[in-house]
């Protein structure tokens, strides 16, 4: 039942003109982008940018497309008809994030592999580049699901998602200064952190501040989820 609607959910996000933008158009254009302008870019400065287009994927595609779904599920009522299915409460989450979060994977693995082949060095150290990874898709995807606890209707997801999207792409600029202060600071901030530590593995380094910080989010936005998620729709 759990694959059943997975696949449906797949489906989906590739027939909605909303969401397949963030799942189609978005990578593409990154790699076009970084095809055209970052080929001659030096060694040292690839870590902070693949950093930054990291938390661009998970704000622009995983953190924007869960708020979207679970809203659009919750308003049109599939969210109560699928919990009185043979689903769990868990099984049904797991149907509806797991796509989200393998297109993230997928978009993420495809941008950093192209990156790669047009000229970017080598990650020199995997580990924060996996944690980065492991831990920046669920964090992306419970910020989704917080402010589509929030959110009376896909269009208000427009303005709801605007402060969390701010703050991701704001903290991800910050870890790039040069002042340690405001760069310790973006690195704090919601999202930024997993792209802190991909730029840091691909460097040869680890961001105790990012891995610290990514992790208390990711309990934060798991209970503030769980608090406030309903399963009717809001009027």
């Amino acid at each position: 039942m759990v694959l059943h609607l997975a696949l449906t959910e797949l489906r989906l996000l590739f027939r909605k003109k909303l969401t397949m933008v963030s799942v189609v158009v978005l990578p593409a254009a990154l790699c076009a982008m970084a095809y055209l302008q970052l080929r001659e870019l030096p060694a040292s400065e690839w870590p902070p940018q693949l950093g930054f287009t990291y938390v661009m994927l998970l704000s622009l595609s995983v953190f924007l497309v869960s708020t979207t779904v679970f809203t659009a599920r919750r308003q049109s009522l599939v969210l109560q008809r699928l919990r009185t299915s043979e689903l769990s409460d868990n099984g049904v989450f797991a149907g509806i994030a797991g796509p989200i979060m393998a297109v993230g994977l997928v978009q993420s693995v495809v941008y950093l592999g192209f990156c790669l082949a047009i000229g970017a060095p080598a990650p020199q150290q995997a580990g924060p580049i996996l944690i980065g990874l492991v831990l920046g898709l669920p964090t992306a995807l419970l910020a989704g699901i917080v402010t589509a606890a929030f959110s009376r209707s896909v269009e208000v997801t427009q303005i709801t998602a605007i402060p969390l999207l701010f703050t991701a792409l704001a903290g991800s600029i910050m870890t790039r200064v040069d002042n340690e202060v405001v760069a310790t600071i973006g690195a704090a901030l919601p999202m930024a952190g997993p792209g802190e530590l991909l730029a840091r593995g691909w460097s040869g380094s680890l961001s105790m501040v990012a891995l610290g910080a990514t992790i208390g989010w990711l309990l934060v936005l798991g209970v503030v989820g769980q608090r406030f998620f309903k399963w009717e729709p809001r009027q």
